[in-house]
């Protein structure tokens, strides 16, 4: 039996997977890259940081991927590692996050409530993040927002930032 959640969420990983590619460049820190799939499309060296954020501190990396992660964590602590990746980031790097908008928040509550989609995970998420509040995190931690974009249907997002 194929299990829908399972294969729904695939389906959304590869779909931030595809907006991410052209963007890992070098050595790349993946935060919050769960079992790290990522790691098979990284051409330089690969480092998965999930609860343990030590490994970010001891290289510089060209690239810090954060894919459908901020949104589980508190603003107040997005905003204390991101001022972490200032120190962590290349001075030519780029930062690439996707995070839902805030325009998702019903439908992912209905998809997790009709068991399309894991609805701890839907249930863990702790902000729904604005193209503004984006701006303003890069901004606090010394980073500028180059480039903005919703995707999947406007549901999604991505920014990438890099040092100002």
């Amino acid at each position: 039996m194929i299990d829908s959640k399972k294969t729904f969420e695939k389906i959304l990983q590869n779909l931030r997977f595809k907006k991410v590619l052209k963007y890992l460049k070098g050595d790349v820190l993946d935060f919050g890259g769960n079992n790290g799939e990522l790691s098979a499309y990284v051409k330089g060296s690969y480092t998965l940081v999930n609860y343990d954020h030590s490994p970010m501190y001891h290289k510089k990396f060209d690239t810090i991927v954060l894919l459908a992660v901020v949104e589980h964590i508190e603003v107040p602590e997005v905003h204390e590692i991101f001022k972490k990746f200032k120190n962590a980031l290349q001075p030519d790097g780029c930062i690439f996050l996707t995070t839902p908008t805030p325009a998702s928040k019903n439908i992912l509550e209905m998809l997790a409530w009709l068991h399309i989609l894991d609805k701890q995970n839907i249930e863990e998420h702790k902000h729904y993040w604005n193209k503004e509040e984006l701006a303003f995190l890069a901004q606090d931690a010394g980073f500028e927002m180059v480039e903005y974009k919703k995707f999947q249907f406007g549901f999604n997002q991505y920014a990438i930032m890099k040092h100002q």
